[in-house]
């Protein structure tokens, strides 16, 4: 049974849903026989999916992209599967340049871990694509290869030959996908992913996924799925409050749909008032310990320097904890809020001589 989604504050919600919802075996594998050719669709074991550990996403680039890798049997051996989904509205013209390094990091990474082998497994790469103008760039290597005329041909054999396999669920569209193989999970995630910060489109085009997610809330786990699904529409739906996204739901979906719905979107609420009060709390101390501290300083070296003051009443309340016990011991007030607290007499050394009749 999946696990409820992380309650922590969404950074990228993008990222959550797709992880969420993809990570599950049956939903991974509707997605991807929704997405692949045919004929690697009736190849693949699907009873042997599963998902692979490991990011292979530049650390940097990770507000921009994330990569699910799974992999499956298919003949003798096994096929991977390398997912990645967009989270940025413009279209990166190198980005099947992108996926081809981190393909060849996934092929090393199999080679390192089983060094025996004589011949590479397949990997198909999938890039789950949303922006305003849908795609726009190549999707095969060698077209982004500058050459052409005849040195182009005679070139192409030297060059690496490889095709995204790509969804593109930008207004509306789904590319290659064949939604008859996604489940009623995977339809509403992509769809959820294709009006991200769409409002009108949020609320003219919902009733599209109403049957599918009249299926999801009916599933035995239908309440983890919900709450996945309203924590991404309240993320990225800013302009919208809680209470109108819900009525927007509630008008495609049948009556226990609904109530389902309302108990959701009131825990959501009730859980960002909370986090917004207890945020309020700590900022209350952090402040009043700011101003004890200022105090503090202003009676043992007289008069603050602004730079000084301004830092203290920016900081947290654990960088103030840190501080007010340099006070007392810190030479100047600038000492007392430098990355290192006062600095302890260097130990003795013992005599030359001595260390010399040792060695």
């Amino acid at each position: 049974m999946p696990k409820s989604p992380s309650r922590r504050p969404l950074t990228s919600p993008h990222d959550a849903l797709f992880q969420w919802t993809f990570s599950q075996r049956e939903h991974a594998m509707g997605l991807l026989r929704a997405a692949l050719p045919q004929p690697v669709v009736a190849a693949v074991r699907w009873s042997s999916l599963r998902i692979e550990k490991g990011s292979f996403v530049d650390r940097a680039l990770r507000s921009r992209h994330s990569d699910l890798v799974l992999s499956a049997r298919m003949g003798a051996g096994r096929i991977y599967f390398y997912a990645i989904v967009e989270h940025q509205r413009d279209v990166e013209a190198l980005m099947v340049f992108r996926m081809g390094l981190y393909m060849m990091r996934l092929w090393e990474r199999i080679t390192r871990d089983k060094p025996g082998l004589t011949e590479l497994p397949p990997i198909m790469p999938v890039l789950l694509h949303h922006s305003d103008t849908g795609w726009t760039a190549a999707t095969a290597f060698q077209d982004i290869i500058a050459a052409s005329g005849p040195a182009r041909a005679a070139l192409l054999p030297h060059i690496p030959c490889f095709e995204l396999r790509l969804v593109d669920v930008s207004g509306g569209r789904a590319g290659d996908v064949v939604e008859e193989a996604l489940t009623a999970l995977g339809k509403v995630a992509l769809w959820c992913l294709s009006v991200s910060g769409d409002d009108a489109r949020l609320e003219r085009e919902i009733g599209r996924i109403a049957a599918a997610l009249d299926e999801v809330l009916a599933a035995p786990s239908g309440l983890a799925a919900l709450e996945a699904l309203l924590r991404y529409l309240v993320a990225t739906h800013e302009r919208l409050n809680v209470q109108k996204i819900g009525r927007i739901l509630e008008k495609a979906v049948g009556p226990r749909a609904q109530e389902a719905i309302v108990t959701q979107l009131d825990e959501i609420e009730r859980r960002g008032e909370r986090r917004g009060r207890a945020q309020g709390r700590a900022q209350g101390r952090a402040q009043g310990r700011a101003q004890t501290l200022l105090e503090v300083l202003t009676a043992r070296f007289g008069t603050v320097p602004a730079e000084v003051s301004d830092r203290i009443l920016a900081a947290n309340e654990a960088t103030l904890v840190s501080w007010t016990a340099r006070v007392l011991t810190a030479p100047t007030p600038e000492d007392v809020l430098g990355d290192e607290g006062p600095r302890a007499s260097p130990a003795r050394r013992p005599p030359a001589r001595r260390r010399a009749r040792r060695t």
